[in-house]
This record gives C-alpha cells, sequence and structure tokens, in this order.
C-alpha cells in the first residue's frame, strides 16, 4: 500500500508539473523576465543612443550631419526600425546582444584612444624646431626671366629671337 501512494504522489507531481508547463510561465517567472526587461533599455532607444553616438563621431568629417539627424529625426526613425524588429523577430536581445558591453567600449575607446594618439603626435611635432635646409627664400618674390612681351599681333609661325632682334 505505502508503494501504491508514493506511485500515486509521484504520477500526481508529474501530472502537476505538465499542467504548470502547459498554462505557461507562473507568476514568479513573469515577474523575473520584466524585472529583466526593466533594467534593459528599449529597442528604440537604443537605436536612437547607436545613431547619435555615431553622427557624434563622424560630425567632425561631416558637419553636416548633426543638422540632418535632430534627435527627433533620430528618435522617429529608431521607433521605426524597432517596429520593424520587433515584427520579424530581430535584435531581441538588443542592439548589440550578448557583447553589447565590449562592441560599446570599443566605439568609445577607440576614437578617444585614436584622438590621444594624434594629439601627441601634434605635441611632439610642436616642440621641434623646423630647420632649413639651404636654398633660396621661398618667402621672396622670384623675378621671371624672359623677352619682354610685345604688343603686336602676328599670323603665322613665330619669327625666331635672333631675326626678331635683328629686325
Amino acid at each position: 500500500m505505502n508503494e501504491e501512494v508514493q506511485e500515486q504522489s509521484s504520477e500526481q507531481a508529474a501530472d502537476f508539473a505538465a499542467l504548470q508547463a502547459a498554462a505557461g510561465p507562473g507568476p514568479e517567472e513573469v515577474a523575473a523576465e520584466e524585472q529583466q526587461e526593466q533594467g534593459r533599455p528599449e529597442l528604440a532607444t537604443e537605436i536612437a543612443g547607436l545613431v547619435q553616438a555615431a553622427v557624434s563621431m563622424l560630425a567632425p568629417m561631416f558637419p553636416s550631419l548633426p543638422g540632418i539627424y535632430t534627435p527627433e529625426a533620430t528618435q522617429s526613425a529608431a521607433a521605426a526600425v524597432a517596429g520593424v524588429c520587433h515584427k520579424h523577430g530581430w535584435m531581441q536581445g538588443g542592439v548589440m546582444g550578448r557583447w553589447g558591453e565590449e562592441i560599446a567600449c570599443v566605439a568609445i575607446v577607440g576614437p578617444l584612444a585614436f584622438a590621444t594618439y594624434q594629439g601627441v603626435k601634434t605635441d611632439i611635432a610642436a616642440r621641434q624646431p623646423v630647420e632649413r635646409i639651404g636654398g633660396p627664400d621661398l618667402s621672396a618674390p622670384v623675378p621671371v626671366a624672359g623677352p619682354v612681351p610685345s604688343k603686336a599681333v602676328t599670323f603665322g609661325a613665330p619669327v625666331p629671337a635672333s631675326e626678331a632682334v635683328a629686325a
């Protein structure tokens, strides 16, 4: 009899687990998922932030970008892109997925490191005096040698200089 009770309780436990799985996630699981999604920014916000960061990095080379990609235009475009992504199930883990922190680090530190390199290179070049190797002073005007232009108009072949002087 004891074996029958244990067998019935294990069957009931298995049935209960199957019913729970069929019913969907429990309130604890739903609360945990909601809390996890609350900690992650909305996809549209994430896309807008990524576009604004790209515009900020490229603005020195392309000054027209900040006027084109205003915050309002960027947010509208990001919302449209996020809608398409939700419809097709794309980027559900966020824009950069599980590598988001690493990609963000490279996107921020990379341009900073390049700007540091350029700045240090410019600082070193400014400290070294510019040496001129002998030669003419290029800032002074250079006289042009040659015949004085005449105001005469001629047709045909040009007259050689030796004949022009004799005439």
